[in-house]
């Protein structure tokens, strides 16, 4: 039975946040193109339905996603799928495809949080976002006034970099001299430091209503301090479902947002990062109770917002994150996390992304090089990498932009 609505999904880089967005648009009855490199991850599953080969840099991607755009058929929805992406489509906003691509309205405001750190700060500050006090700075005599404006430790940022990178925690102002000189010669964000506990809404939007969000608590990061989550704790918090509806309203976000808060010393969460894109754990609403598929549907069928899905009222639970907390285990040498793995104990396999042969495959042959990679000898590296090498893609899967 044909599909009755088109999505394509566009992404420049190999990330995990995309992997299982094919089966989840599937699930809500699309029919599925990607455009982007053949080795990016939702080409190591089975529910992308048309590839369209795009190679390069971002701005090569962005460029082949234009022409797609400009000459293609309609969809009922484009999903860029990458910060570098988002902020070279960003950079050709004049341009007329680039409105269907792109997850908000690309006034000079909003502009700012497609990929952009500083560009967050920013549109914080302009659309009265509740974040940390922060300050966009350019050299050492700006980023030490901010410092010393701050009265505490601070985060400095980078303005680009997933996953914690370009993130840089400063107790002190001496502590500044050992980072690189070439940071102070760029646009950087000084952010008062928030030790509170980090949580994080993975939220869907229709046109700036929120219609479905997981809340949680990031209790392990790795690479420790910022990067990944390794560990979640999922439970409903009114507070933060009413941050992220508010977020909706202010941003007027489509589709996925990924958001991420800091309790302040009251208590309140201040927004720290907002990413509008997918990431890797979506998948997990449905085995949490809360319907993702169900409002990715609600936006192909352009339906009026209705109640909000989120988590039960009662639900708490601790959750291990697939595949980050297995690496974790390998590179630390985590015994005994990797044998809770083998066991399943807490039931932890629950958590595994399920129904995609192929992308579980493509998982375990993923693990089993880091694992060749962190455990075998240098000579045997290599053989071992060649015999885990991605099989090739169907040539049937293959079309032209």
């Amino acid at each position: 039975m044909p599909h009755p609505f088109r999505v394509l999904c566009a992404s420049g880089e190999t990330w995990l946040s995309t992997a299982h967005l094919p089966r989840l648009l599937h699930l809500a009855g699309a029919h599925v193109t990607f455009l982007g490199p053949r080795n990016a991850w939702p080409m190591r599953g089975s529910f992308v339905d048309d590839w369209l080969a795009a190679d390069g840099d971002s701005s090569e991607v962005a460029r082949a996603l234009g022409e797609h755009l400009s000459r293609a058929r309609h969809y009922d929805w484009v999903i860029v799928g990458d910060d570098h992406l988002l902020r070279a489509v960003a950079e050709k906003r004049h341009e007329p495809w680039t409105k269907a691509a792109l997850p908000i309205e690309p006034d000079d405001v909003r502009i700012g949080l497609l990929g952009s750190k500083v560009g967050f700060a920013r549109a914080a500050t302009a659309l009265e976002l509740p974040a940390p006090w922060s300050r966009v700075c350019v050299g050492d005599d700006e980023i030490r006034a901010a410092q010393r404006a701050i009265g505490g430790p601070i985060m400095l940022k980078e303005d680009t970099g997933s996953g914690g990178d370009g993130c840089h925690r400063i107790e002190a102002a001496d502590a500044l001299t050992r980072l690189p000189r070439e940071l102070f010669e760029q646009p950087v964000v000084v952010q008062a430091y928030l030790p509170g506990p980090v949580h994080s809404m993975e939220a869907i939007y229709n046109r700036g209503h929120l219609l479905c969000v997981l809340t949680s608590e990031i209790v392990r990061s790795w690479p420790a301090p910022f990067g990944p989550s390794a560990v979640r704790r999922f439970v409903h918090k009114p507070e933060l479902v009413a941050l992220a509806e508010d977020i909706g309203r202010k941003v007027r976000l489509h589709g996925f947002g990924n958001l991420t808060s800091v309790d302040d010393h009251t208590g309140r969460p201040r927004l720290i990062e907002l990413d509008p894109r997918p990431n890797a754990l979506f998948h997990l609403g449905d085995a949490l109770g809360v319907g993702v598929t169900g409002a990715l549907r609600e936006i192909l069928e352009k339906r009026l917002p209705g109640p909000v899905r989120r988590l039960g009222s009662t639900l708490d639970v601790e959750v291990p994150v697939y595949p980050t907390d297995i690496l974790r285990c390998v590179f630390e040498r985590d015994l005994n996390g990797l044998l809770a793995w083998a066991l399943n104990l807490d039931d932890r396999w629950r958590w595994i992304p399920q129904g995609d042969r192929r992308l579980a495959s493509a998982y375990r042959r993923y693990m089993t090089r880091h694992l060749a990679r962190c455990a075998l000898p240098m000579r045997m590296r290599a053989q071992v990498m060649g015999w885990l090498r991605d099989p090739q893609l169907a040539p049937d899967r293959v079309s032209e932009h």
